[in-house]
């Protein structure tokens, strides 16, 4: 539930941004964005849309490694969440690729004075330079026998989780027409009264969340 929430998050900070710079709301599905007509050729307004949903997922996990330093179990375990939940490999596997927010952005500014290929190195040093300190910091707590496979299983799980259930599932409906008119932020309801669900269970499950850190962390750091 929590995945999915940082998912909208991810994707509604990307069109509240390109709303409050073009006045009017694009078209969207779980995953995929655009900015309104007449907006879509201003390069400005689309890389910096683009850019807010990295820097949002980014700034979860910074503040999910900072919750990790916390005595308190809740905020502790609350703070692991945050760092998985907002798929730092999914955003560093992205960029390997040459795809992804990240690598739109390093075109934008880039393309007129390196390769493709520099671009791509240049883009994953930045990644991994604010994606790996929390996912190290997270390994150094766990306390289970080969803390590295859970961290695998919880660097690719939440991955598959998305592949599957949002971009095979939820998308095919939202493509087929099922409750795909538009609603509130310009947003299909399908996605609204998803995103409501998700977010109401996370709530009730969210005791799951704070028993994570029962067993598993270091107390002392």
């Amino acid at each position: 539930m929590l995945t999915i929430v940082m998912l909208e998050l991810h994707e509604s900070i990307h069109i509240l941004v390109g709303r409050l710079i073009c006045g009017c709301w694009g078209e969207r599905d779980f995953n995929v964005w655009g900015l309104c007509a007449g907006c879509a050729e201003s390069h400005s307004s689309f890389w910096l849309s683009t850019l807010a949903g990295p820097v949002l997922s980014f700034s979860f996990m910074w503040l999910g490694m900072y919750w990790l330093t916390s005595p308190n179990a809740k905020v502790k375990a609350i703070g692991f969440s945050l760092i998985f939940s907002n798929i730092p490999f999914g955003r560093i596997s992205e960029v390997i690729k040459g795809a992804g927010d990240e690598m739109v952005v390093t075109r934008y500014l880039l393309k007129s004075h390196f390769t493709s290929t520099q671009m791509i190195l240049i883009c994953l040093t930045v990644v991994l330079i604010l994606g790996l300190p929390p996912i190290s910091q997270a390994f150094r707590l766990l306390t289970n026998k080969k803390p590295w496979l859970y961290i695998l299983g919880f660097l690719t799980l939440p991955i598959a989780f998305i592949l599957v259930y949002i971009l095979l599932g939820m998308n095919t409906l939202l493509s087929n027409g099922f409750l795909s008119a538009v609603g509130i932020m310009g947003t299909p309801l399908l996605i609204t009264i998803h995103s409501t669900i998700a977010l109401f269970f996370l709530f009730s499950l969210r005791g799951n969340l704070y028993s994570l850190n029962t067993n598993y962390f270091n107390k002392t750091h």
